[in-house]
């Protein structure tokens, strides 16, 4: 018999303290209701768990999401149900007018609550809110692609200038031809002009200016830009962005509103006094076209000095759809192709072109042809441009400047202008013949999912008058899409949330006019039936997409269960179990410790 070591006792007290941690954690188990409660418990069914609970609880909110979506689509169907109800009154209104049984003062009376009717449309329009967003004002800023109320649809641009006829086909030292690639736009009816830079876009153009035959330093072309004004003459260039020049000839430019930077390489030109060079003196800046509305003039210069002056510039003109393209051709420029050079001098007269009215793409290259008809070359023969340099309108509405091989007419000598090969450079792109369109398109975008990219996007159009074509800003104006139709004399529109009158509505005073409304009218209960069976389109899609989540949802709560909830009776057992054991532990472990007692009995 052995007493320093009790190996029954030590062995009982193995079993007592396994017994009572089995008990520890099933009891863990069966108050908490989990079978994993730490990571210790099982590692990897954890790791599965905590992934499922991240996206049953992501499933979850998404449903919450689509339901708020819901919401929010109801908000903007009630409100256009009653601007429905509004537009059925105005016709019903129109069609009482129409009536040959009422005078002009009958009539006077009706339009007067016609005015109050599309007044409210567009206190509709500019007050319904979701969570303090406007649903149906179009965007009514940074969402909003917009065309005044009389362009063509797809006009590109509010006060661009765009410098891509021959100004921004420049005639190099090596005899190559050469564009800008980038472009500078103006923009913002709303806040007033304002010039944007940003990363080049897929709406680039081209902007260049020039040495225009004298010896211009850095600072010059920093004044020239900085100098650039609106067709107004109160908005400069270089109040809206700052620029910066270095003795190298580096000019940068930084917007004041959103940093974004522009670096040009400056370098002046051989001849005409300027300081020895070979490289063309070429400024672009890369920026997009940020909203499109109506054009707005803007003073530019363009021009290239090889020893020679060329200026061509293309500007819309100042907010009445007009399109001047004036090109100047002045003195004589250097052409050197394979070796040879030709000295070129164009009319040392203007060149002008203009396009007032409608600007569509047949009347614009049409113009733009006959400017190029006058050319002629230094000893007065008329070159022949318009053939081979031809202004042209594509298939997908833009009108592009293409160079073939310019000639002479063959009168023995060597021809003076040779340009080989084809040069196409986007003049104007969107130009298109098409009703008129105003208004803008409010989205957003629903996440109905529990990961990435799962969202939904809504697009809610402009749902005010103007939008409606139900009202207009020009006085006594007829309207673009319904013959007949014409809008009031004086404003007498609101914005629905003050008492200042900024559109003309329908005119519904004589009978003529009354009948032609009917028709406006239709119209714009047919947009707010469209938008409203879109919206109607959204929510059905919606509740779909909660079933689907709740049912995603429940799935896969079902597997994370299965993964970490307890089998609470299968765990009972292994608690009693293990109760048992540490009560039977204990008992035997009392015994176990009196087993040394016998050696006291040897020893009497």
């Amino acid at each position: 018999m052995r007493i320093n070591h009790n190996i029954a006792a030590l062995n009982t007290y193995r079993q007592l303290n396994t017994a009572a941690t089995g008990q520890s954690k099933s009891m863990e188990k069966l108050s908490s209701g989990l079978r994993i409660n730490r990571a210790g418990d099982e590692a990897a069914g954890l790791a599965i768990s905590e992934k499922m609970r991240g996206q049953i609880r992501g499933l979850e909110q998404a449903g919450r999401n689509a339901q708020d979506g819901i919401s929010m689509i109801q908000t903007a169907e009630g409100a256009l149900n009653e601007t429905h109800d509004i537009l059925q009154r105005m016709k019903e209104l129109a069609t009482q007018a129409a009536n040959g049984t009422n005078t002009d003062s009958d009539r006077a009376e009706i339009q007067k609550e016609v005015n109050q009717l599309t007044s409210e449309i567009n206190r509709i329009g500019n007050t319904t809110e979701f969570n303090t967003q406007k649903l149906l004002d179009g965007g009514a800023g940074a969402n909003k692609t917009a065309l005044g109320s009389n362009e063509a649809a797809g006009t590109a641009g509010r006060g661009a200038t765009v410098t891509s006829t021959q100004g921004a086909t420049a005639v190099a030292a090596t005899g190559d031809l050469t564009q800008a690639d980038s472009a500078i736009w103006v923009g913002d009816a709303a806040t007033g002009v304002a010039f944007s830079l940003a990363a080049g876009g897929a709406n680039n153009t081209a902007l260049t200016a020039y040495n225009a035959g004298t010896a211009n330093t850095a600072e010059d072309f920093k004044s020239l830009l900085e100098n650039l004004t609106d067709a107004s003459g109160l908005v400069k260039l270089g109040d809206l962005v700052d620029v910066n020049v270095t003795d190298n000839g580096i000019v940068s430019f930084t917007t004041k509103e959103t940093g974004v930077n522009a670096k040009i390489t400056i370098a002046n030109e051989a001849g005409s006094g300027a300081a020895a060079a070979s490289t063309l003196t070429e400024l672009g800046l890369p920026a997009t076209l940020v909203q499109t509305d109506s054009f707005v003039g803007v003073d530019g210069t363009a021009a290239v000095v090889t020893g020679n002056e060329l200026d061509t510039t293309t500007t819309y003109g100042a907010e009445s759809n007009q399109i001047n393209a004036d090109t100047a051709f002045g003195k004589k420029f250097d052409v050197t192709i394979n070796g040879e050079t030709y000295n070129v001098t164009i009319d040392e007269a203007s060149i002008a072109a203009g396009l007032t009215g409608g600007a569509t793409e047949a009347n614009l290259v049409s113009t733009l042809n006959d400017a190029l008809d006058r050319a002629v070359d230094k000893d007065g023969n008329t070159v022949d441009i318009s053939g081979d340099v031809v202004f042209s309108a594509s298939a997908d509405n833009e009108i592009t400047l293409t160079m073939q091989a310019g000639t002479v007419p063959d009168d023995g000598t060597t021809p003076m202008l040779k340009l080989s090969g084809d040069y196409a450079a986007t003049l104007l792109g969107g130009i298109t013949d098409g009703k008129n369109t105003v208004g803008g398109t409010f989205t957003t975008k629903f996440q109905i999912g529990a990961s990435n990219g799962q969202s939904f996007q809504v697009d809610v159009q402009d749902m005010r008058s103007q939008a409606l074509n139900i009202s207009g800003t020009n006085s006594g104006g007829s309207h673009e899409d319904v013959a007949g139709a014409k809008f009031t004399a004086v404003t007498n529109v609101t914005n629905g949330t003050n008492n200042d009158a900024v559109e003309y509505a329908l005119d519904v005073s004589t009978h003529e006019s009354a009948t032609a409304a009917i028709e406006v009218l239709d119209n714009a209960i047919q947009s707010v039936s469209a938008q409203r069976s879109q919206l109607g389109a959204y929510q059905n899609r919606l509740e779909h997409t909660i079933n689907n989540l709740g049912t995603s949802a429940e799935n896969l709560t079902a597997a994370e269960s299965r993964i970490r909830d307890v089998d609470m009776a299968k765990e009972m057992m292994n608690q009693t179990k293990n109760s048992i054991l540490s009560q039977a532990a204990q008992a035997m472990l009392a015994q176990a410790n009196q087993q040394p007692q016998g050696v006291l009995q040897l020893l009497r």
